[in-house]
């Protein structure tokens, strides 16, 4: 299952939830809210893809960082 998917609320506007937080996702400091079905889909796509490219530092290195 993806991590980031769109669902739609009450008022039939669309967020982007993330699963692993579960709660609406936030990409530089704003809440991916209030947004249409496409606009939604597309970015929770972007931030799929964004998060699939992304390994911690252990997974690269075999040590844990802190970074």
């Amino acid at each position: 299952m993806p991590r980031f998917d769109v669902i739609c609320d009450p008022m039939n506007q669309w967020i982007v939830w993330d699963h692993v937080t579960e709660a609406p996702a936030s990409f530089g400091g704003r809440i991916l809210d209030g947004l249409d079905e496409k606009e939604a889909s597309r970015l929770a796509q972007v931030m799929n893809d964004l998060h699939a490219g992304h390994r911690p530092l252990a997974d690269r290195t075999g040590k844990r960082s802190l970074r």
